[in-house]
C-alpha cells in the first residue's frame, strides 16, 4: 500500500516536474508580443469588371466612386487618386478610415442610387444624351456595384448587359428609340441584392406606359440640349412630281449605347431612329439573349421612312377661288356674258376692254389683271405660288396678234404658267390662234402667241359662216351629251377661225369635232376643236375655231357645256407642298417676288396640301396651325388621301388664328394634311367698266401660316 503511494506520489511530481520545465522552456523564449491589430487600408482599390464586347472598360481620368456605409444611405464620393493598370484604380478622400468598412459601393457615383434594406437601389433612366464625336467607348454609362469588406477592396461587377446600334447615315441623328416586342421593364428602380446571389438585379414597381422603351439622344454639346434647336426644313421637303428624291448618300457611322437589363428583349425588339429634321425610320430586330456583362451590336442604314411616302397622283385639283375667268380685253369681242355659265351654274369673272382704240387706262386694266399690280402681284390668274386661281380661263374671239401682242411678254407668261400650273384654258376663235404657236397655212407663226398647245394652226379666211360639226365616235365630249343621238351639231358661227389640219403633229391631240362643208375644200372633213393635255400636271387647252358660246340653247349650247365640263376634268392633279416632319414648324411666309412658291402664302379659297408618315405606336399627335389674326385659315386631315373639304376626316373650320387637331392616337400611315384660306376679296360689281371689281384686296397677296405635326413615341 505504502509503495502503491510512493509511486502514485513520484508519477504526480514528474508529472509536475515535466509542466515546470516545459514552461521554463517556453519562458527561455522572447518575450510576449500581443498580436497586432488588422492593417487598415489607406485608400479604396476598385476593380472595374470588364465586358465582353466594349473595349471601353478602363477609369477614366475623372472617375468617382460612390460608397456606403449601415448609416450613410446617401453614400460618400471619392476621388480616383492613383490607375496602377487599365482596369484597378486608387480612391481616396479626407476622412477615408470612416468609410474603410464599406456596406456597399457604386461607379460612376453621379448615378441615382441609395443604400435600402433590400440592398442597393439603382435609378435606370429611359433617356441617356450622347455628346461629341460618335464612338464605340461609352465608359460611364452602365452603373456598377461591389460589396464592400474590412480590406478597402472594391471588385465592381455589371448588372446589366447592351445593344448598340451603328446607324450609318448621311444626316445627323437626333435620336434612337429601342422598344422591346414584350411589355416589361427596361428602366426604372433596379435593386441590387448584397448576399449571396450579388450582383443579381431587379426592376420592379415601373407601371408607366413607356417602361418597355429606352432612348438615346444626341448631338453636339455645343448645339444645346435636345429639342431647343430650331427645326428647318430640309431641301428634299419638296414634292417635285409627286415624288421625294433620295440621293442615297450614306454618310459617317454613329453608335448608340443602350443598357439593358439582365433577360429582356427574349421576344425581339424594334429600334426607332429619327434625324435632325423629326423625319424617322423604324426597323425590328430579333430576339436577344441579354446577359450580364454581354454586348450586342446591330446595325442599320438610315433612311427617312418619310421618303417611303407615296403620294397620290390621281386626285384633281379641287381648290379653286372660282370656275371660270372670261378674257374680254384689249382686241377682243366686248362681252360680259356667257349662258354656259348660267346652264352650269358656273361662278365666274372676268375682264371687259376696248375692242378698238384703247386708251392708256384700258391697257392699265389689262396689265393689271393679267400681269399684276401692288395689290395683286400675281394678276386675276395665278395664285401668290403660281398655281391657278380659277379652273379654266376662256378667250374670246377678236384679234388674236394684237390681242397677244397686247398682253405683253409677262402677261403672256402668266398665261403659259396657268396651263402649267394646272388651268385650262378654252378659246373660240381669237382664243383658238393665241392657244397655238402660230399659222402654218402662209409658213407665218407669231411670237405673240402663247403656244400652250405647241402646234400650228390652219389660217381659214372665211367669214360669217354657219358649218355643220361631226363629232367623231371616239370624241370625248360625248361622256358628256350625245347631242340627240345623231353626233352631228349643226350651224355652228365661223368667223375667220382656224382649223387644224396638221394636228396630229402634236402627239395626244385629241379631234373633239370636225368640219362638215361638203363644198369646202379646206375645211370639210378638217378638225373644228382640238384638245391637248401635256400631262396630269397641267391643264387641258381646248381650241375651238368656231363660236358657239353665244348660243344659249340646243347644241350649240351643249357643245359650248361639254368643253367647259371636259376643261374642268382636265385641270391638273393636286399637288403636296412638302414633308411635314415630327417636331418641324413648317413657315409657310414667303411671298411672289421670292420664288419659293413650296413656302409661299395661301391664296383667297386656295388649299395647300402636306403629308406626314406615321408610324405604328404613335401617341398625342398634335396638328397644329398658326395664321395671323384678321385671316381664316381652316386645318383639315384626310387617310390616304388629299384632305379636301369634302375629304378629310377631321377638320377646324373657324375664325382661330391658332388652331389644333389632338389625337391621343391615330393609325399608322401616310396621313394628309390640307390648310385652306376661307378669305376672299369683296366683289363690287361684276359688271363694271373693266369687268369685275375689287375690294378689300389684301388677301391677293396671300395669307402667311405655319403648320407642324408632332407625335410621342
Amino acid at each position: 500500500m505504502t509503495q502503491t503511494r510512493f509511486k502514485g506520489f513520484f508519477g504526480s511530481l514528474f508529472i509536475i516536474m515535466g509542466l515546470s520545465v516545459a514552461a521554463f522552456l517556453v519562458c527561455s523564449c522572447d518575450p510576449e508580443i500581443d498580436p497586432p491589430d488588422t492593417q487598415r487600408p489607406e485608400a479604396f482599390t476598385a476593380e472595374l469588371e470588364g465586358w465582353s464586347y466594349y473595349f471601353g472598360d478602363e477609369w477614366p481620368d475623372d472617375a468617382a466612386i460612390k460608397v456606403f456605409l449601415p448609416e450613410d444611405k446617401s453614400g460618400r464620393t471619392f476621388q480616383l487618386t492613383d490607375k496602377p493598370s487599365q482596369h484597378v484604380a486608387t480612391f481616396q478622400q479626407a476622412g477615408f478610415s470612416d468609410y474603410d468598412r464599406a456596406v456597399a459601393a457604386i461607379y460612376p457615383a453621379s448615378s441615382q442610387s441609395e443604400l435600402a434594406a433590400e440592398g442597393v437601389v439603382i435609378s435606370l433612366p429611359r433617356t441617356r444624351r450622347q455628346t461629341g464625336e460618335t464612338t464605340q467607348q461609352f465608359p460611364g454609362i452602365m452603373t456598377l456595384v461591389a460589396k464592400g469588406d474590412t480590406t478597402g477592396r472594391l471588385d465592381f461587377k455589371l448588372l446589366c448587359g447592351s445593344i448598340t446600334l451603328c446607324v450609318k447615315s448621311s444626316l445627323q441623328i437626333r435620336e434612337v428609340h429601342l422598344i422591346s416586342n414584350k411589355d416589361e421593364a427596361l428602366w426604372g428602380d433596379m435593386t441590387v441584392a448584397l448576399g449571396n446571389a450579388f450582383p443579381t438585379a431587379v426592376i420592379s414597381g415601373n407601371t408607366s406606359e413607356e417602361r418597355n422603351s429606352l432612348v438615346v439622344t444626341a448631338g453636339d454639346s455645343a448645339q444645346g440640349t435636345s429639342g431647343s434647336e430650331s427645326f428647318t426644313t430640309g431641301s428634299n421637303s419638296t414634292v417635285i412630281d409627286g415624288t421625294i428624291s433620295d440621293s442615297g448618300e450614306i454618310g459617317q457611322t454613329g453608335y448608340f449605347h443602350f443598357v439593358v437589363p439582365v433577360g429582356t428583349l427574349q421576344d425581339g425588339f424594334r429600334v426607332i431612329v429619327i434625324d435632325q429634321r423629326g423625319g424617322y425610320m423604324e426597323k425590328s430586330f430579333p430576339a436577344q439573349q441579354v446577359e450580364r456583362g454581354r454586348g450586342h451590336e446591330t446595325e442599320a442604314a438610315y433612311r427617312d421612312a418619310s421618303k417611303d411616302v407615296e403620294i397620290r397622283t390621281d386626285v384633281l385639283n379641287k381648290a379653286f377661288y372660282k370656275d371660270l375667268y372670261l378674257n374680254s380685253g384689249l382686241f377682243l369681242t366686248t362681252n360680259d356674258t356667257l349662258p354656259v355659265s348660267d346652264f352650269l351654274g358656273l361662278d365666274i369673272e372676268h375682264l371687259m376692254a376696248a375692242r378698238t382704240n384703247p386708251t392708256a387706262a384700258d391697257y392699265a386694266a389689262q396689265t393689271a389683271a393679267f400681269s399684276g399690280s401692288v395689290e395683286d402681284v400675281n394678276g386675276r390668274l395665278l395664285y401668290p405660288d403660281g398655281e391657278p386661281r380659277y379652273r379654266m380661263v376662256y378667250v374670246r374671239g377678236g384679234g388674236s396678234t394684237d390681242h397677244g401682242f397686247s398682253l405683253g411678254s409677262d402677261g403672256r407668261e402668266h398665261f403659259r404658267a396657268f396651263v402649267k400650273a394646272g388651268g385650262s384654258y378654252l378659246g373660240s376663235c381669237a382664243g383658238a390662234y393665241l392657244s397655238s404657236k402660230g399659222s402654218s397655212i402662209n409658213a407665218s407663226s407669231s411670237g405673240n402667241y402663247l403656244g400652250i398647245w405647241p402646234g400650228y394652226c390652219n389660217s381659214l379666211s372665211t367669214k360669217q359662216i354657219y358649218p355643220g360639226h361631226v363629232i367623231p365616235p371616239d370624241s370625248p365630249l360625248l361622256q358628256y351629251y350625245d347631242f340627240g343621238g345623231d353626233f352631228y351639231i349643226d350651224s355652228v358661227r365661223h368667223h375667220n377661225g382656224p382649223c387644224f389640219i396638221n394636228y396630229d403633229y402634236v402627239p395626244g391631240t385629241e379631234v373633239l369635232t370636225r368640219f362638215d362643208i361638203p363644198d369646202s375644200t379646206k375645211m370639210h372633213g378638217h378638225p373644228a376643236i382640238i384638245a391637248w393635255k401635256e400631262n396630269k400636271w397641267t391643264g387641258r387647252i381646248i381650241p375651238c375655231g368656231s363660236h358657239p358660246e353665244q348660243i344659249p340653247q340646243g347644241d350649240n349650247l351643249l357643245l359650248m357645256a361639254a368643253m367647259v365640263r371636259y376643261c374642268f376634268d382636265g385641270v391638273g392633279i393636286a399637288k403636296v407642298k412638302g414633308i411635314l416632319h415630327n417636331g418641324e414648324v413648317r413657315q409657310m411666309t414667303c411671298r411672289t417676288e421670292d420664288l419659293k412658291p413650296a413656302y409661299t402664302r395661301i391664296g383667297d379659297r386656295q388649299c395647300h396640301h402636306f403629308v406626314f408618315a406615321l408610324p405604328e405606336g404613335a401617341r398625342n399627335v398634335r396638328l397644329r396651325l398658326v395664321s395671323l389674326d384678321g385671316y381664316n385659315l381652316s386645318l383639315r386631315l384626310a387617310k390616304g388621301t388629299f384632305a379636301f373639304r369634302e375629304d378629310a376626316l377631321y377638320r377646324l373650320e373657324n375664325s382661330d388664328a391658332s388652331k389644333e387637331l389632338l389625337f391621343p392616337t391615330l393609325e399608322a400611315g401616310t396621313w394628309y394634311v390640307g390648310v385652306q384660306c376661307e378669305d376672299v376679296p369683296t366683289v363690287v360689281t361684276n359688271h363694271g367698266k373693266y369687268g369685275t371689281e375689287y375690294a378689300d384686296t389684301g388677301i391677293l397677296n396671300g395669307a402667311p401660316y405655319t403648320v407642324s405635326v408632332s407625335w410621342d413615341y
